[in-house]
């Protein structure tokens, strides 16, 4: 046992000390802080777990060390796609938009396998793959069309109601008209 010394017994129990031992000081430190109580029935559900509560508290650094744990563990389908969905926030939240965006489309392309299990209460008003996508093609790439078109999938997946569909659509177009309308007036202001 003295081979795991300062290990959290929640890394020991899903056999993860040689990875946390690979950490430096501060990692470790900073990893250990989301350890106790976590989810050890399985590696991947114990990274996903110490990656959601990094995320809950913006502690994404924390987060993407995990995540890149997270990319090379062997998981069901189920559990990868959660893991992909915190992965998500992490990266978005770190800036990395183009990462994210990456990770959204694959993800994206996992739910004809999971949709079950994602909407077995119902479509959920949470959907990190879903949402963020949409955030980064309108508010860093300004891509309505893309964010048009990516609606009317998510809507052909049933991960969209028809009623969020239309509401949705709705606000592309508003933002669009404003983003029109502020280009046009700061245009104006600078000649």
């Amino acid at each position: 046992m003295i081979l795991n010394r300062g290990v959290p017994k929640e890394i020991s129990a899903v056999k993860l000390q040689k990875w946390f031992k690979s950490l430096d000081e501060r990692d470790k430190n900073r990893i250990t802080r989301y350890t106790s109580g976590a989810d050890t029935t399985s590696q991947i559900a114990f990274v996903t777990n110490l990656m959601s509560r990094a995320n809950a508290d913006e502690n994404y650094p924390v987060a993407l060390i995990a995540g890149e744990l997270g990319k090379t563990l062997e998981s069901g389908i189920k559990e990868k796609f959660d893991f992909y969905n915190e992965y998500i926030e992490a990266l978005f939240f770190s800036g990395d938009s183009c990462g994210a965006k990456d990770v959204c489309l694959k993800n994206i392309d996992r739910i004809p396998d999971v949709i079950g299990y994602i909407t077995a209460d119902g479509i959920p008003e949470t959907l990190p793959c879903r949402n963020r996508l949409i955030d980064i093609l309108v508010g860093v790439e300004k891509d309505y069309d893309g964010a048009q078109e990516m609606l009317v999938r998510f809507n052909e997946l049933k991960i969209l109601s028809d009623e969020d569909l239309e509401y949705r659509t709705q606000s592309l177009r508003i933002h669009r008209l404003q983003r029109t309308f502020d280009s046009i007036f700061t245009h104006n202001v600078s000649e």
